[in-house]
């Protein structure tokens, strides 16, 4: 039968007497510890006989335990160390194997140790005393509640970083879809005419302001072309029949109505094809002047009926009256 060295949990072993460690100097279990922490493992295994299905007992190997605990107190990485488990069979022809080597004059520290154990000559776990037992159901559940704090922490860390990396995950998908959303409505935005929305109400208040103040220079010059035509009346009576068809002529569209302003106002506002409806009421080659309308306003908003059949070619004041008229 041959041994395979196993590496063992430390937190398995169960401590020894402390008779069996007190007789080694710190300065050399120190010295040994730094070693094994340079090496990151021993290289000697040390002998164990298996008591529990999870809990061993040192037969040999003392000093390499004393040397790993205090590596592991000084590194806490440093968890385990190589062991034997000796089968019950060859147990004592093991440690019969390893005081035979003590006894060769090479110094070796475990020939201290192999004169003063006892070698069974047979093991038999069914003649355990009571006593022993609870002793040794104290140590096994000791080292099961070491071992499941262990484990405890290794899944609570696991389960972290699961979480944080989903979390990651979850954001990255939510931050594509709002700058996705975001992308589409300034798309949105900027589809939308400027003057479409600000509100057409201050805009067509603007218009009948200024409506009016045309309308008061337009009296001025009456009043003026009045006085003018009382004083040409005395030399002839032409112009007077000229002004009287022009004041009837401006008389047919009255800036100030209701109805004109309402016209500039839709002139301004209403879309292509209700401007086209509109202007078929008058007449059906009306609706020609819709289009005109519409670029005009886009450049600059009308402020009076005058301001429009100024601006819209082909459109002439008669054409106005009866679009006016029939709107």
């Amino acid at each position: 039968m041959s041994l395979v060295p196993f590496s063992v949990d430390l937190d398995t072993i169960i401590p020894p007497n402390p008779d069996r460690i007190n007789q080694f100097q710190d300065g050399q279990i120190y010295k040994l510890a730094s070693l094994f922490l340079q090496v990151r493992d021993t290289i000697k295994p040390i002998i164990l006989r298996k008591v529990t299905p999870i809990s061993f007992e040192i037969l040999e190997g003392y000093f390499e335990y004393c040397a790993a605990m205090r590596a592991q107190e000084i590194d806490n990485q440093f968890t385990a160390i190589q062991a034997y488990i000796a089968p019950p069979k060859i147990e004592a022809a093991i440690l019969e194997q390893y005081k035979f080597i003590g006894s060769l004059p090479i110094p070796n520290i475990s020939s201290v140790l192999i004169n003063s154990v006892e070698i069974p000559k047979q093991v038999n776990n069914d003649k355990v005393t009571g006593e022993n037992t609870q002793n040794l159901t104290q140590i096994e559940e000791a080292i099961a509640i070491r071992l499941e704090q262990k484990l405890t922490a290794v899944i609570e860390k696991t389960i972290e970083d699961c979480i944080n990396t989903s979390l990651q995950v979850i954001m990255g998908q939510v931050t594509k879809q709002l700058d996705a959303h975001l992308a589409d409505f300034r798309q949105s935005l900027s589809l939308v005419p400027i003057h479409q929305v600000f509100d057409a109400k201050p805009q067509t208040i603007q218009a009948v302001s200024e409506l009016e103040t045309v309308k008061i220079s337009k009296t001025d010059k009456a009043t003026k072309s009045k006085t003018t035509t009382k004083s040409a009346s005395k030399v002839t009576t032409k112009p007077k029949t000229e002004s009287t068809k022009t004041a009837a002529k401006n008389k047919d569209i009255d800036n100030n109505d209701s109805k004109t302003a309402q016209v500039l106002n839709d002139f301004n506002t209403l879309n292509i094809a209700d401007l086209e409806s509109k202007l078929k009421q008058s007449a059906k080659g009306n609706i020609k002047f819709a289009r005109p309308i519409h670029e005009q306003r886009s450049q600059q908003l009308f402020t009076s009926i005058d301001d429009v059949i100024s601006r819209v070619k082909g459109l002439a004041e008669k054409t106005m009256q009866r679009i006016v008229s029939s709107w």
